[in-house]
């Protein structure tokens, strides 16, 4: 079996909710990337499908604000040149029987769809594209993340907006839903001196929007909730494997002693001889 590759560990105080909700699905897979800096073996293309329209939506935006918002065409064009620019030899398509013309024209849908739904009738104003957001909770624990966007309603109400492309709605309840756009609010409203922010996720494949209203108060219950999280991960000292149907999705799977990964969802499984 080949060697792992490798990057540097993840400082132990800085925490990104992808850091936490890895620990909450798998601690070994945290272990794995965070702890000792492996880097997965690939990366699915329903990540790389959601990196890819979160710089076009960016984009959007950015030209919007420099006075020249796009036409349709000219954002299809920007999803093509940048799906093709960014492809790499290592993403997977972990479903059998689905093909990357199919998860790329769920893009072009997408993005299509908020265009005419969206982006054509909005007259909020942008205050920041992908922001750095960072907020120190305890000594030990420090927040960070970046927002997709940061805005003011025609009103001029603050908000922030995360944008999704996953294939269902979240709700409060959700791990990532319940957190993370509400303190990327409270860190907006640190950093615009607002007493209040909108949080809000956008799910580009349904056309809705969940919105949040967000209060220092709330801020304050929040960041307690992402510290006890945060410091459960600190410390734990063992960290047992997961298997679910999420390991499919995993870059470690072909390492992990415990990975379950059905037939239908191998297309990510790289097949590697078992010691």
């Amino acid at each position: 079996m080949g060697k792992t590759p490798r990057r540097q560990p993840v400082p132990s105080n800085l925490f990104s909710f992808s850091r936490l909700k890895a620990y909450s699905q798998c601690p070994l897979r945290y272990r794995y990337r965070y702890l000792k800096g492996m880097k997965e073996a690939f990366k699915s293309i329903e990540a790389f499908l959601g990196s890819v329209v979160h710089e076009v939506l960016e984009w959007m935006y950015r030209r919007r604000f420099e006075g020249a918002p796009p036409a349709l065409d000219e954002v299809l064009d920007e999803l093509a040149r940048r799906w093709q620019a960014s492809w790499t030899d290592d993403i997977a398509i972990v479903r059998l029987g689905v093909s990357a013309d199919d998860v790329y024209r769920q893009g072009r849908e997408m993005l299509t769809g908020f265009f005419h739904n969206v982006f054509l009738s909005d007259r909020s104003t942008t205050i920041a594209l992908e922001q750095r957001m960072s907020a120190r909770i305890s000594e030990d624990v420090t927040f960070t993340g970046f927002a997709d966007r940061v805005g003011r309603t025609e009103q001029g109400r603050l908000f922030v907006v995360d944008y999704k492309t996953s294939s269902r709605e979240g709700d409060a309840s959700d791990f990532s839903e319940g957190l993370q756009a509400p303190l990327y609010a409270v860190s907006a409203m640190d950093h615009n001196g607002d007493a209040t922010c909108l949080a809000g996720y956008h799910y580009l494949r349904f056309g809705s929007t969940n919105w949040r209203k967000v209060d220092r108060k709330t801020g304050e219950v929040l960041q307690n909730r992402f510290r006890r999280l945060a410091e459960e991960a600190l410390a734990a000292s063992e960290f047992p494997p997961k298997p679910g149907i999420l390991c499919a999705w995993c870059g470690f799977n072909r390492i992990c002693p415990a990975a379950e990964v059905p037939e239908s969802l191998s297309g990510g499984r790289f097949p590697v001889a078992r010691q």
